[in-house]
């Protein structure tokens, strides 16, 4: 060693040893290990051999060395001998090309404030996040008070084992939440995370993120703990349900947007072919008096809405509808004949007294609406040709000012 690293290593305020890579002797440790010996009125062995209570041979240290110059092992935990004690500590290992530099971390009482502080960087970035560490051979998990803000309940009522956890879990995710975890133990992998519902002291599910990563390992590479943290995503879920809504539902009139309805449509129709019933589909205008093009574009947004909802009210369970274009919705009558369509469509268009004052006062008249029906399989086959041929009867009804076309 070069006489400034010498003088460094030997003040460090954390006790310390030096390993050589191709024995396992020790060449030098600082005065804090040389102390931690003292006071069990013992003095420092000359090998890892001698120092480690789990070393049988010398090959064990050889294969230690090679997982430390390979980085598969950073951090270790072990029993050491110190007089006739067996003590458990935690071991920080950088390999330094002939050496092995090792810095001891006393591990048998776990300090979580310490774990904390340590990993700042890793865990406690974000504020709603809650710090925890799990020791994988007793199962014992030890949980920080964010943890407990987290789940709205005192320290000693949070999870202390890998049980108590699973039981706070929804049902719905805890199956997967705990292959996740398996496989990153079985696996010794570094680092997992997880989406999963929680149930707070309020008895309301929380959505959080688990980040959890290896702390700890033992000599043999098995992870001996582990360290992470569980966030509120609430906020992100709830963003993300919104998305999934708009995506799947018209904003202005709540209806399925045309590329969901596909699906309905879709399968709709495969009902139809393989039990060979009939199956209509209503193409609907909603302007074809080109009134609402004339308004505001407030007073339109309104009297469209008004009209989808008083549609969507006078359809059957069955029937699918959908906001296609801005003014026109199609309509699916599964199980339905033309016939029963023109009955159920003409009753659309004659509204009743409460009704037309209610559709009066949203700017809606079904007056405006213009309806082509098409029939399976007679004109067409596939949602698209039915929806084409729906669209060529709208057509048509408009050149003959007629509210009802069948193609």
């Amino acid at each position: 060693m070069s006489n400034a690293f010498e003088q460094a290593f030997k003040h460090m305020p954390t006790p310390a040893f030096i390993i050589e890579s191709r024995t396992g002797h020790l060449i030098s440790y600082n005065r804090n290990f040389e102390v931690l010996f003292e006071n069990w009125n013992a003095t420092p062995p000359d090998s890892w051999l001698n120092l480690s209570e789990e070393a049988n041979s010398d090959e064990d240290w050889q294969s230690l060395d090679h997982k430390i110059q390979q980085g598969s092992i950073e951090r270790c935990e072990t029993l050491i001998r110190v007089g006739d004690k067996l003590i458990n500590i935690q071991l920080e290992l950088q390999h330094l090309g002939q050496s092995v530099l090792a810095c001891v971390y006393h591990t048998d009482h776990m300090d979580l404030s310490a774990a904390e502080n340590t990993l700042l960087k890793f865990a406690l970035t974000e504020s709603s996040a809650g710090l925890w560490i799990w020791e994988t051979e007793s199962d014992l998990v030890s949980c920080s008070k964010s943890i407990a803000n987290l789940l709205k309940c005192s320290v000693e009522d949070t999870p202390h084992s890998t049980a108590d956890w699973h039981k706070l879990v929804h049902p719905d995710d805890v199956q997967q939440l705990a292959a996740v975890v398996n496989e990153h133990v079985a696996l010794n992998q570094d680092y997992y995370e997880a989406e999963y519902r929680i149930l707070t002291g309020n008895q309301d599910y929380l959505w959080v993120k688990e980040r959890g990563r290896t702390y700890t390992k033992t000599p043999d590479s098995k992870t001996k703990k582990v360290i992470g943290f569980v966030v509120d995503i609430s906020h992100q879920k709830a963003l993300e349900e919104h998305l999934r809504n708009q995506a799947t539902f018209d904003e202005l009139t709540g209806l399925l947007t045309r590329s969901s309805a596909l699906t309905h449509f879709k399968k709709q129709l495969g009902l139809a072919k393989r039990q060979y019933t009939p199956l209509t589909m209503a193409k609907i205008h909603l302007d074809a008096n080109d009134r609402l093009s004339r308004l505001p574009m407030e007073s339109r947004n309104i009297a469209i809405q008004t009209s989808a909802r008083y549609i969507y009210k006078k359809i059957r369970e069955a029937d699918v509808l959908a906001r296609v274009e801005a003014d026109k919705l199609l309509l699916l009558l599964p199980n339905t004949s033309v016939k029963d369509a023109n009955n159920l469509l003409t009753n659309l268009i004659n509204p009743k007294e409460d009704e037309s004052a209610i559709l009066s006062e949203g700017n809606s008249d079904p007056a405006d609406f213009c309806i082509g029906i098409a029939a399976f399989p007679e004109d067409g086959e596939s949602i698209e040709e039915l929806a084409l041929s729906a669209n060529q009867a709208v057509e048509e009804g408009q050149k003959k000012c007629a509210q009802i076309v069948v193609n």
